[in-house]
């Protein structure tokens, strides 16, 4: 089997159309057809039902990308295996981040990692944490980075990273009764019911963990608005709209932003674990452990210049 293959299958079957299928594989769409129309002349079935829009894979078609992508992945694995004995440093790595995370974490550890690696590419994916954990899993990426609050059967996790969840609001916008002590920055939780919050929307990992906090200490949240990522609860809560619970990443790329200040939410951190997650299936080689290695060491190294500066 070529991988080339099921690449041609797969994204037939992801778009629902073979116009569109050839212009993300940037190939024309006719050359896209003969190679598909070849394939299941070779296999003795239709491998996509044409008479529906979109077009769908048969049943044959399904069972051909379930096992194309096994072989695919022992494929990968098997090039893994014999770029460690050659010590070739070369290849690919797909990397996944949610939402703004790519911003921060890409020009950080991309100049460490190209050093130790010129020859390597690094492809990158960015998108919601379901629908990268679902590439995880289909072997369209290879690792993907972020704050994990469920587990899933199948993937692994390694810590890269520590992140404190602090809150943000505009200068002078909390109170004294607002604040457990204000020379040290420490929020009172429990006056959260009491401030209009501008918060993720449902779904999001952020939002889950509020919501746990919320459902821990007892208090109820009085949402003002529901936002699509950190960087902008930030910018409104500096504007005074309410205030954001966000991780401190996000206030460390907004740093230079006027009116915002950031409180601790406890007396102590209260913090989430970012990992790298994988396939427990696939073969790490060598490239890939250096890459967890030096993506921990990097955030490792900024985190420490960071301290003093909240």
């Amino acid at each position: 089997m070529e991988i080339r293959q099921f690449t041609y299958v797969s994204m037939v079957a992801e778009c629902g159309s073979f116009t569109k299928a050839a212009a993300r594989l940037f190939i024309t769409q006719p050359a896209l057809s003969n190679y598909i129309n070849k394939l299941e002349e070779d296999l003795g079935v239709r491998l996509f039902d044409r008479s529906v829009t979109p077009v769908k894979l048969t049943y044959a078609g399904e069972q051909y990308r379930e096992y194309a992508k096994n072989g695919q992945i022992l494929v990968e694995g098997l090039q893994r295996k014999m770029r460690d004995i050659s010590q070739n440093q070369t290849g690919r790595l797909r990397l996944g981040f949610p939402s703004e995370r790519i911003i921060y974490m890409l020009p950080l550890l991309l100049p460490v990692f190209q050093k130790e690696y010129p020859g390597v590419r690094i492809e990158t994916v960015n998108g919601s944490g379901e629908r990268l954990t679902e590439a995880l899993m289909t072997g369209d990426v290879d690792f993907v980075f972020m704050p994990v609050w469920n587990t899933r059967k199948g993937i692994g996790q390694y810590k890269v990273s520590d992140e404190e969840l602090v809150l943000v609001a505009a200068k002078g916008y909390l109170k004294d009764e607002d604040l457990l002590d204000r020379e040290r920055r420490i929020f009172n939780w429990k006056r959260i019911s009491h401030l209009p919050l501008i918060t993720l929307e449902k779904g999001h990992v952020l939002r889950n963990c509020v919501d746990t906090l919320m459902k821990g200490t007892g208090t109820t949240a009085n949402i003002r608005m529901e936002s699509h990522s950190n960087m902008l609860s930030c910018r409104l809560a500096a504007q005074g709209v309410g205030v954001a619970v966000v991780p401190e990443i996000t206030v460390d790329m907004l740093r230079d932003t006027e009116n915002m200040e950031c409180y601790h939410l406890a007396e102590y951190p209260v913090t989430w674990e970012v990992d790298a997650l994988y396939r427990e299936d696939i073969y790490l080689g060598r490239l890939e452990r250096d890459l967890l290695q030096i993506v921990r060491e990097t955030l490792h190294s900024h985190k420490k210049k960071l301290l003093g500066s909240f």
